[in-house]
C-alpha cells in the first residue's frame, strides 16, 4: 500500500497570481509615452528609464510622462522656474549658468524669460539664496 504524498509549493504561483501574471503578460497594461513639454515631441515609455532623464532631441530639454489615454491634444504644462525677488540677492550665479541666456538682470534682480527658457533646471541648483523656485 503507497501512501500518496502531495507536496505543495509555498513559494510558487497559486491559482490567482497566475491570473494576475497573465494579464501582465498580454499587454492589458496602459501604455505610456515620454512626451516633450515644448514641442510635443514623444517616444513610447521604457519601463525603468525615467523620462526626465531622456533629452528632447529638438528642444535640448527632459521629457516628462503621459498616458495617452489622457487627452493627446492637450499641451503639457510643465512650469518653468521662478524666482522669489524677495530672497534673489542679485549675484548674477543664475545667469551665467543659464544655457540659453534666459535669465536677465533687472534692477539687481534675477529675471526669467520664459520665452528663451529650455527648463533644464539648472539655475535651480546654481542658486545660493535659494530663490529660484
Amino acid at each position: 500500500m503507497f501512501l500518496e504524498l502531495k507536496t505543495y509549493n509555498m513559494f510558487g504561483k497559486g491559482k490567482n497570481q497566475r491570473k494576475r501574471s497573465q494579464s501582465r503578460v498580454l499587454g492589458t497594461s496602459k501604455l505610456v509615452v515620454c512626451i516633450c513639454p515644448k514641442c510635443n515631441y514623444s517616444i513610447s515609455h521604457k519601463r525603468g528609464v525615467p523620462c526626465v532623464t531622456l533629452i528632447c532631441p529638438s528642444c535640448n530639454i527632459p521629457l516628462v510622462r503621459q498616458n495617452p489615454s489622457e487627452n493627446s491634444n492637450k499641451q503639457i504644462l510643465q512650469s518653468f522656474p521662478k524666482i522669489d525677488t524677495e530672497l534673489c540677492l542679485g549675484c548674477g550665479v543664475c545667469v551665467d549658468e543659464c544655457q540659453s541666456g534666459a535669465i536677465i538682470m533687472e534692477d539687481n534682480k534675477a529675471k526669467i524669460i520664459n520665452e528663451k527658457c529650455i527648463n533644464c533646471r539648472a539655475c535651480i541648483n546654481a542658486c545660493p539664496a535659494e530663490a529660484i523656485i
